[in-house]
């Protein structure tokens, strides 16, 4: 079997076997906004395309935002929820930015919604709710960094020849690459249309890239074990 790298942020906690190889290139860095309590009183429902902007906003907010029904991209955005406590108003059928904001468009028609995003997004979903004439509020909760590793540990941690590289976000990539070089021989297994497409556009046509056919992280990563 091939050997399968996860690229993840650091101290990740899973209960993935021995044959997944743990890569902790990324770290998430909570941050703050001074408006976060006044956009909270003036929406009326959430938007999540990230399990790390629930753990920002119950940082930053604590309990006053969980009874605000919430619009969450996916399973793993969902059972954040879950774990808290709180149930889903809309779970969307594709973890795709672009796709979701399409849902969301009927979904949120006469809302106020606040959306709790990253610093750097990859989706266009607040111009396409626009597009409905829905203008969301945004509150900037956290930012995903690249850690940089120094030679002894490249040496150490670079993924062996034929290796699948597990991509969950586009974030994976750009930190994998601020470290090692992409060899022909690796395969990059992404989660999601918006991680394959920037995939492609860093990688280039001749790299070999594929799509999980699910986008709950242990399932791809079972799926991964068939390669």
């Amino acid at each position: 079997m091939k050997k399968i790298y996860y690229i993840t942020k650091k101290n990740t906690s899973t209960h993935l076997d021995n044959s997944i190889n743990l890569l902790e290139l990324l770290e998430i860095k909570t941050l703050q906004d001074k408006q976060l309590l006044l956009k909270l009183q003036q929406c009326n429902c959430l938007i999540f395309t990230s399990k790390n902007a629930i753990f920002a906003l119950e940082e930053n907010a604590g309990d006053k935002w969980h009874k605000i029904p919430c619009y969450v991209i996916g399973k793993g955005s969902n059972q954040a929820l879950e774990h808290l406590g709180i149930q889903a108003k809309f779970v969307g059928t594709q973890s795709y930015g672009d796709s979701f904001g399409a849902e969301l468009q009927n979904q949120l028609k006469g809302k106020k919604p606040l959306f709790i995003r990253a610093k750097k997004i990859a989706s266009s979903l607040v111009e396409i709710l626009s597009v409905a004439q829905i203008y969301p509020l945004e509150s900037i909760l956290y930012e995903t960094l690249p850690i940089k590793l120094n030679p002894t540990q490249k040496e150490k941690l670079k993924p062996k020849k034929n290796a699948i590289l597990f991509l969950s976000a586009p974030s994976s990539l750009r930190a994998f690459l601020s470290n090692f070089q992409w060899q022909e021989d690796y395969t990059a297994l992404c989660i999601g249309e918006t991680t394959l497409k920037y995939a492609k556009k860093s990688l280039g046509e001749k790299a070999k890239i594929l799509l999980s056919p699910d986008t709950n992280i242990h399932s791809s990563l079972e799926f991964a074990k068939t390669l």
